[in-house]
Order: structure tokens, then sequence, then C-alpha cells
């Protein structure tokens, strides 16, 4: 595969973003300025410099088809904190075309995303599965 580009995008993890998902999750309350560490997933996804449609398409593969995430890897270099932008830094992994017995042939995307300040603070590792149509 050709490599591709993908434009560094950014975040906002803000108080009333994180104290809403807390309501929604039945999670506690924020404790100082750590916010949720799910916001490693919804930060690298909602902060991606294109959208994962747009993304997808460029890259070739058939979004409208219904990508699965098949999984999904968070890591942390430190807490991530409310009132912070973070920079999202992305790329692409690997793609392949497996045989599937549910699609019968899937595309296999393996995407990194990383947020950062002036240093590494989460690191989310995608694989999204995406069904190949056949005419």
């Amino acid at each position: 595969m050709e490599e591709f580009t993908i434009p560094e995008g950014q975040f906002a993890l803000t108080a009333e973003m994180d104290d809403r998902l807390r309501q929604m999750a039945g999670a506690g309350p924020r404790a100082g300025d750590g916010a949720h560490p799910i916001f490693a997933l919804v930060g690298a996804l909602g902060g991606l410099g294109l959208r994962i449609a747009e993304l997808s398409r460029a890259l070739g593969l058939d979004f409208d088809a219904g990508p699965v995430l098949a999984r999904c890897r968070l890591d942390y270099d430190d807490r991530l904190r409310v009132g912070t932008t973070y920079r999202v830094a992305a790329r692409v992994d690997e793609i392949t075309r497996k045989p599937s017995r549910v699609f019968g042939q899937a595309d296999h995307l393996h995407l990194s995303i990383m947020l950062h300040d002036d240093r590494p603070v989460s690191r989310a590792r995608l694989h999204i599965v995406f069904p190949v149509r056949t005419p």
C-alpha cells in the first residue's frame, strides 16, 4: 500500500464534555482535572484530521457497506485532562483483505491514533473491518 498521510487534527477536552459523559455513563464525579479515560477513544475519533468516512473512502474502503470495530486497544502515557486541547496524530498501520465467514471478503484497517500535547498522552489502536460488496 502506498503511504497515506492523515492530516493532524485537534480535540478540545472540556469540563462540560467530561461532566456530561460521566452523567450518561453513571460514572463518579471528576477528581481535579482528570478526565474520564474513554476520552482516549472519543478524542481520537473526534479529533482525527479527517472524518472516519472521508478517511475510509480516501483509502479505497467501502464505508457505506457498514464497517465494524473489531478491536480497540487504549494505552496511556498520562492522564487526560479537562481544559486541554490535544493534537491528534494518526497513521495507517496496515490494510489487508481477508476471507470472511460473515461478509465473504473484508478489508481490515489497522489505525493508530495518538493524543498529545508537548508529549504523548494516549494511543488508540483500532482494527476496523469493512465488508467488501460484490457486484
